[in-house]
């Protein structure tokens, strides 16, 4: 493949993968290598089966089709199911989706800012075991992993959309123009997860967890991962299912090193409303760190104007260790709940934001301590207990920031 060139779709290789994946015994892989100057693949949705695992290697691209057309009503690129699947490798899987579509002068991306719906990059669906492995993923039509299922390990992922500063068109390409491609998404039924040690830059979340069916999401820990541009490490917006369990520790997101166009520019965020909200419960947040960021922490029950039956509630929320750095925004920390019979419950310790803040608050039982907390929320049905006991210090954030 030619710098910033698009691969010929016709010469697709996706019946020539199908099948090694189709034919390949449990417990072993399907490896994608280059050969002399031949380092690329193209491919239509593919599925991998149960027990079998991906391998695209280090120096080769998987790229996916720009045809709709070769899509049909695929809802991803690849598709995983069944028990000890995965996806790994040095390599990376480019979804394209920037790219004039085949016919079309508009791209995936334009068909999601348009209100349209585009496919995932990688959909895991009712899946045990999984793993997703050290792969490198750019441009995907529109989500990047959609995840549900009961144990996984995400570790050492890198997400950078877009990829490049232009398409082959030469038509420029922004965070902002990479409508709806979440990172990962924990959602459905995803319980016993990990994400860790990843590097994740995109046009819409870092990682949302969505908990809509009846089970809910619970018990991921989010760790030692690294965030640009993007719209934040999200819970929502839907959630109708509960969620609860998770613990997000060792996080960096830097809408600085994003450079300039770097999305919505928010940090931790509970976002729903009335028409699929549901109970978030037992959430910690420790040792982050943010610079750049307009909305560090965003607790709201009203992310849109739709209502309903399914009233969100937030309730044994942590923030600890938490260091917002100064850098180009005037930060708004918005804690609010929903009514008085549906108060929220927010710890916060040892939370220090430098530069100066603005302020909102309702419905929420705030708890501050026993570390230091530069700020002190009040509004309509606001109640502070404060357990501060000396002096803390503010989390130095040394090493956190990662350009990548």
């Amino acid at each position: 493949m030619a710098a910033n060139g698009v691969a010929s779709e016709t010469n697709a290789d996706t019946s020539t993968i199908q099948s090694a994946l189709n034919a390949c015994g449990s417990g072993k892989a399907v490896r994608l290598t280059a050969s002399g100057s031949n380092n690329a693949f193209i491919t239509g949705p593919i599925t991998v089966p149960a027990g079998v695992t991906l391998w695209v290697d280090t120096g080769v691209t998987l790229y996916g089709t720009r045809d709709p057309n070769v899509y049909g009503s695929a809802n991803a690129l690849i598709t995983v199911k069944g028990a000890s699947s995965g996806i790994v490798g040095g390599g990376v899987i480019d979804g394209q989706g920037g790219e004039p579509k085949v016919g079309s002068s508009s791209s995936f991306w334009d068909d999601n800012g348009g209100g349209g719906s585009s496919p995932a990059l990688i959909q895991v669906s009712g899946a045990t075991n999984f793993t997703l492995y050290q792969i490198t993923l750019h441009n995907s039509p529109m989500f990047h992993v959609k995840l549900s299922a009961n144990g996984f390990v995400v570790w050492g992922v890198t997400i950078k959309t877009p990829s490049k500063s232009t398409n082959s068109a030469g038509t420029a390409l922004t965070y902002t123009s990479a409508h709806n491609t979440d990172g990962i998404d924990p959602g459905e039924s995803a319980s016993n997860g990990y994400i860790v040690c990843s590097m994740i830059s995109d046009g819409d979340d870092h990682i949302a967890i969505k908990g809509s069916s009846s089970s809910g999401v619970t018990n991921l820990t989010i760790a030692h991962n690294h965030f640009e541009a993007g719209h934040g490490m999200s819970i929502g917006s839907e959630f109708t299912g509960g969620v609860s369990g998770i613990k997000v520790y060792d996080l960096s997101i830097d809408q600085i090193g994003a450079g300039t166009g770097g999305g919505s520019s928010n940090g931790i965020r509970i976002k729903s409303d009335s028409s699929r909200g549901g109970l978030v419960n037992n959430v910690s947040y420790s040792d982050v760190c943010m610079r750049g960021v307009a909305n560090p922490i965003f607790l709201t029950p009203n992310y849109s104007s739709a209502t309903g039956s399914d009233i969100p509630h937030y309730t044994n929320i942590t923030f600890s260790n938490i260091h917002v750095l100064t850098g180009g925004n005037t930060p708004t920390v918005t804690l609010d709940g929903y009514s008085s019979s549906y108060i929220n419950s927010v710890t916060l310790d040892n939370v220090i934001i430098d530069p100066t803040l603005k302020l909102t608050a309702s419905y929420t039982n705030v708890t501050l301590g026993p570390g230091n907390v530069n700020f002190t929320p009040s509004g309509t049905g606001v109640t502070v207990t404060n357990k501060i006991s000396g002096s803390s210090t503010p989390n130095p954030c040394t090493n956190k920031w990662v350009t990548f």
